[in-house]
């Protein structure tokens, strides 16, 4: 399935549920990136891209806003959510930890043989999305893993949270998985959370876990922070 882009979709849209026809289409470009981080957000221009009223694209907005997307700033209008690496690794990570350290656990018993075979399938997918050198399939199938995992704990409130940050979560996959030296390190890294689960072994999950959502983006977040740092300084030694 190819990307978004932007142009005119008018076509794209059916008569019907043009609001969350919408709303769907702008949170993917938001969140692989198609809409950068900082790009202000035109009401007016994005309805004529869709050949929609103002009125869905205005409520596609509000909804993106809620769920932490985009910012609507007073008197200049609405941009796409940059990402403070700060709040990334005091509050969404640490978010996302507390709610799969708790049903991840939980759903070690509850999986099954069929999502166990799921699971599997997910992470040779991912072998194939790093020989092909396709991080977008990665990044789906990252997302999917989690959702199955989650899904299979049986909780409510579990899942309403999790389903409540999944926005978010998969704009930071997708802006930091190219961060990665070696794409084979996602699969893997699942994988390990795989034999974990196929285990039963709550203290080994629960290792895994927090390895991969603090360690791992941890690291790639401070390589980024490193990398622009180094960029900064390169382009003032220039000037």
């Amino acid at each position: 399935m190819s990307r978004p882009t932007k142009g005119d979709r008018r076509l794209l849209l059916p008569a019907q549920s043009r609001r969350q026809q919408v709303l769907d289409v702008l949170r993917e470009e938001v969140v692989t990136g198609v809409r950068k981080p900082g790009e202000q957000l035109k009401q007016d221009m994005i309805a004529s891209e869709f050949g929609v009223s103002p009125g869905p694209v205005r409520e596609a907005l509000r909804h993106l806003e809620s769920e932490g997307l985009v910012e609507h700033v007073p008197n200049y209008g609405v941009y796409v959510a940059d990402i403070n690496p700060g709040e990334l690794i005091r509050l969404l990570l640490p978010v996302r930890l507390a709610i799969e350290t708790y049903a991840v656990p939980l759903a070690a018993g509850k999986l099954g043989a069929s999502r166990l075979d799921r699971l599997e399938q997910i992470i040779d997918q991912m072998d194939e999305g790093v020989r092909t050198d396709d991080i977008a399939l990665i990044n789906d199938l990252d997302v999917r893993f989690h959702e199955i995992t989650i899904e299979a704990a049986g909780s409510l409130h579990a899942l309403q949270l999790w389903r409540s940050v999944q926005p978010r979560i998969r704009a930071l996959i997708y802006r930091l998985a190219p961060k990665h030296q070696d794409l084979a390190e996602i699969p893997q890294e699942h994988r390990q959370l795989l034999d974990a689960l196929r285990a039963e072994d709550e203290i080994a999950l629960r290792r895994a876990i927090e390895v991969h959502i603090i360690g791992t983006n941890t690291e790639l977040l401070e390589a980024t922070l490193t990398d622009s740092g180094s960029s900064a300084a390169t382009t003032h030694d220039s000037d």
